[in-house]
């Protein structure tokens, strides 16, 4: 029965996704503008919070040390629902100098692309922008997977109250999600 409701809540989440990088056009922290399709070349990963959720401060900690440190990665501070002095604050308040791209997404354009369940939320890409999965908060297994080779399938975990529900589904030949 689990598995019913996991498959039917993913199926009714990705019907609405896209199989590539969203053609978004944004303005950066520095106020230059940005549009995610450019980002091509490298694997893309897209974390996307607000001050208003939960762990976004140890997650920006860490994003940061990703991105000093993976050079093979495009790492984005995706804000949503936030203005350029909203994200300054949230990061001074952090205590952190940005070393990845922060962009700004007053109007939450990336949920007309994307759905975003979560808050935070990491999107990731392959090199060509084609999308890999997303998954709650700044999943450290998932990143540090990205050095091997492309991901062959989707994972998609959910919990309730007595367990937690795991499942993969192949995005290589067959995609869920709909273009």
């Amino acid at each position: 029965m689990k598995f019913i409701i996991a498959f039917a809540f993913f199926f009714a989440l990705s019907c609405s996704q896209k199989q590539t990088i969203p053609p978004v056009k944004l303005q950066t922290l520095e106020g230059k503008q940005l549009s995610l399709k450019e980002l091509k070349g490298k694997k893309v990963v897209i974390y996307v919070w607000s001050r208003t959720c939960v762990g976004h401060a140890g997650d920006l900690k860490l994003l940061n040390e990703i991105s000093k440190n993976r050079k093979d990665l495009y790492v984005l501070s995706y804000a949503v629902a936030m203005v350029k002095e909203d994200v300054i604050k949230a990061y001074k308040e952090i205590g952190i100098k940005p070393e990845f791209i922060t962009v700004l997404d007053p109007e939450v354009k990336f949920n007309d692309y994307y759905r975003i369940v979560f808050l935070p939320s990491t999107f990731i890409f392959d090199k060509k922008g084609v999308f890999i999965g997303s998954y709650p908060g700044l999943p450290q297994d998932k990143l540090s997977s990205l050095r091997s080779s492309p991901s062959s399938s989707f994972s998609f975990s959910f919990s309730s109250l007595d367990s937690l529900t795991s499942i993969s589904f192949p995005t290589k030949s067959q995609p869920f999600v709909k273009g």
